[in-house]
């Protein structure tokens, strides 16, 4: 009984809301979900295409209302673009932003950018730090962000997707307008610390303590 109670509802609103935005923009949304966990799952190419594909239809849809979230957006990263204790930190903005530094040693230091869509990938653990404490600030409207911390990191972390998947150690939440906001218990007195602001629209989040 509960389970056709939960399809009349189900179908329900997406007539409701296939009515106010359009099916071809719920159906959109629907199948961008349904990647984003498909991705996350085996870090499927299709379902990576599938992504860029759903958005697409989205901005070619709503075009009024991404322009709206695009501006909303550049308003928030150019508030954030320098937080407390970034220094002088590296700070852009792309339309596209593909960054992968998982392979050899690099030098770590504060960075903020926004990006439209994005490809991230980060192994502090074959990092070299500039700073004892380190502020990473990643913010768009479509990202897919797997970062490593090593254990003996303090870790700040403050991250939020209005549709996607945040995965912090072995807990992966996710859905609609999902947050996550956590701190290391002895973060103050860490030698190294890194704080991770991470801000998506749509996003699939992936921080992993090694």
């Amino acid at each position: 009984m509960s389970n056709h109670a939960l399809l009349f509802i189900g179908a329900g609103l997406y007539l409701a809301l296939g009515g106010i935005a359009g099916f071809v923009t719920i159906n959109a949304i629907l199948l961008l979900w349904l990647a984003i966990d498909r991705f996350r799952q085996d870090r499927n190419r299709l379902a990576m295409i599938l992504i860029a594909v759903c958005a697409l239809v989205l901005v070619v849809q709503q075009i009024g209302f991404v322009i709206v979230i695009v501006l909303i957006s550049l308003g928030i990263y150019y508030l954030r673009a320098r937080p407390q204790g970034a220094g002088n930190g590296e700070s852009r903005h792309r339309l596209v932003l593909n960054m992968r530094q998982d392979r050899q040693s690099w030098v770590l230091h504060s960075m903020s950018f926004w990006h439209a869509f994005g490809e991230i990938r980060l192994d502090l653990s074959l990092a070299i730090p500039e700073e004892k404490e380190t502020v990473i600030v990643l913010q768009g409207i479509v990202g897919n962000i797997d970062l490593i911390v090593p254990e003996d990191y303090g870790l700040d972390v403050e991250a939020s997707t209005l549709l996607g998947q945040v995965g912090l150690g072995k807990q992966t939440e996710g859905g609609f307008l999902h947050r996550v906001r956590w701190r290391s218990p002895d973060y103050e007195s860490k030698e190294q610390k890194v704080k991770l602001q991470l801000f998506y629209l749509v996003g699939n989040i992936r921080i992993r303590p090694i």
